[in-house]
């Protein structure tokens, strides 16, 4: 499921960019993706050992309902 998501959203992201500048808006997705995989990984283990599965349920689907307000607002 992963690979099929993940290649739509290559597919999108050449898709939608100029002609001009694929290659850098390609870069800047998988550098924005690796960063939020790793800062997500990190504070989610954090949260977790601190305050609990609870905790860091709440905390990630707060960052669900802000990724889904800023996708809607581009």
């Amino acid at each position: 499921m992963f690979a099929i998501n993940s290649s739509i959203h290559s597919y999108l992201i050449v898709g939608l960019a100029d002609i001009d500048g694929v290659s850098l808006e390609v870069g800047f997705y998988y550098m924005a993706n690796a960063m939020g995989r790793l800062i997500g990984t990190v504070l989610s283990g954090w949260v977790f050992l601190h305050y609990g599965l609870v905790a860091c349920l709440l905390l990630s689907s707060t960052f669900l309902i802000l990724a889904g307000y800023t996708s809607k607002r581009i």
